[in-house]
């Protein structure tokens, strides 16, 4: 094994940490660790990951062995696994959001002390309130017997030990290596509404989660809505598109091989298959968003990705009959969400498993949601352990 370990370093030295990046994402997420752990620089290379690749990879190893990771990680990057992987629409879940403080304490003091920083404090504050209560004493007031300070001046009593364990930890580092936001962080535990933390988070996380490429719920809904073939309209061809998707990545995703999508985006010109490529993708995101898979997850990339392809390619199938061209030509001069809504239209297997009138439902409240961008954010409580 060590031989084999060897040779490994050895053929990585002679690739550039562009070429490895790249080789990295072509294996499954639960593959990476291994040849990342082998990298003589891996701070080279962990960083050109884009952001929602290291956040599977990271899921698909495991929190509990992604501290290294989670070290050589961007900012950007440490950023996208918590709100990729600790939301789900505006539901924010404080217990995963634990174990990733965990892995942050694992990742070492200059790691977490950096997180202070670039999540929001909303979050970290949301984080204190669950794990703790704190107080400012009176000079004659005696501390509760199992409180800790690490000022002074500022008494808190964990919910737990390993809330004891977690506090200490952030409390401790905050202080010592960034100061002014220990106070806001001991200050907001103490005295900002929650609620008022909530739907900021809730707004940053929104605003980034878009940049990423992925849709507000309310808006990945309409990849459900209903159209009827003779409905869809016909674009300008070559047309740019929408932004990147899932896979980010010129070459043409697994999912696609063998598929008349597929075969299709092979027989456009380089420029515009990337384009319609990336229009795909963002399929797959809106999907994804739309049927609540978890987006840090691997298998929910490939499911989105499969029923993509497959409400594409019936939308295409139905579209080239219709008028009697190529589906080349359809693809170029079609919007790949209208050939997946006409492909769900016309195979209710590919909607989400609800009623028709909740799916109604639902879409009417996304269109009023999307109108008065109204949130109503809620927050999901660690476990107690």
């Amino acid at each position: 094994m060590r031989s084999d370990s060897d040779a490994a370093r050895e053929r990585l030295r002679g690739l550039s940490p562009e070429e490895i990046a790249e080789g990295v994402r072509e294996l499954h997420p639960a593959l990476r660790e291994e040849p990342l752990s082998l990298l003589e620089y891996p701070e080279e290379v962990v960083p050109l990951l884009p952001d929602t690749e290291l956040a599977t990879t990271i899921c698909a190893v495991g929190l509990a062995d992604a501290g290294w990771l989670l070290e050589f990680a961007t900012p950007e990057q440490r950023v996208a696994c918590v709100d990729l992987d600790c939301w789900q629409d505006s539901r924010f879940s404080l217990w995963r959001f634990c174990e990733w403080v965990d892995a942050l304490l694992d990742a070492g003091d200059h790691t977490l002390a950096a997180a202070f920083d670039e999540l929001d404090l909303e979050l970290w504050v949301l984080a204190l309130r669950q794990m703790g209560d704190f107080a400012v004493l009176g000079r004659s007031a005696e501390p509760p017997r199992a409180a800790r300070t690490e000022d002074g001046v500022v008494f808190y009593t964990a919910h737990s030990e390993a809330h004891e364990h977690r506090l200490g930890e952030i409390l401790r580092t905050a202080l010592r290596e960034v100061p002014d936001r220990y106070w806001q962080l001991v200050y907001g535990a103490m005295y900002a509404t929650p609620a008022e933390c909530e739907q900021y988070a809730a707004r940053w996380h929104r605003g980034r989660l878009n940049d990423l490429g992925f849709p507000d719920r309310e808006r990945a809904l309409r990849v459900y809505r209903r159209l009827e073939p003779e409905a869809a309209a016909v674009v300008e061809a070559g047309r740019s598109a929408q932004p990147p998707g899932l896979v980010a990545s010129s070459k043409l995703p697994q999912h696609l091989a063998g598929t008349l999508v597929g075969r299709a985006l092979a027989e456009l010109p380089g420029e515009r298959a990337g384009d319609v490529l990336g229009a795909i993708l963002a399929v797959g995101n809106a999907i994804a968003v739309a049927d609540r898979l978890p987006l840090a997850e691997p298998e929910s990339i490939e499911e989105a990705l499969r029923k993509s392809a497959r409400g594409i390619d019936r939308g295409l199938e139905a579209l080239a009959k219709r008028r009697r061209e190529s589906p080349s030509r359809i693809l170029d001069q079609t919007e790949p969400l209208d050939l997946f809504r006409i492909g769900a239209t016309l195979d209710p297997d590919l909607r989400p498993n609800l009623s028709l009138g909740d799916l109604e439902a639902e879409e009417e409240q996304a269109d009023w949601a999307v109108e008065s961008e109204v949130m109503e954010p809620e927050i999901i409580g660690p476990r107690d352990d």
